[in-house]
């Protein structure tokens, strides 16, 4: 990623994107269901479990950022491609 488009990530990233899940009807209710069920299945663990669950949920978490910015990036393109 370029400097203007890191720039621009971080930009969406702190002033638009929760406006635009608040948008999504059902994302407050899944975000919700998700931490209650993570809740849930920590109290089945043991700490070594536990230690395992959040380093697989820190790689999940790792992932994710990159599928966002890989649709940032795509979305940028496209963007620029209708402008030309």
């Amino acid at each position: 990623m370029t400097d203007a488009m890191q720039a621009l990530f971080l930009y969406a990233q702190e002033h638009m994107v929760c406006s635009l899940l608040s948008q999504e009807r059902e994302y407050t209710n899944v975000h919700l269901c998700v931490e209650k069920q993570e809740e849930t299945f920590r109290t089945l663990l043991d700490e070594k479990a536990r230690e395992r669950f959040d380093d697989l949920l820190d790689e999940q978490n790792l992932l994710s950022s990159f599928y966002g910015r890989a649709l940032f990036r795509a979305g940028f393109q496209i963007a620029m491609e209708l402008s030309r």
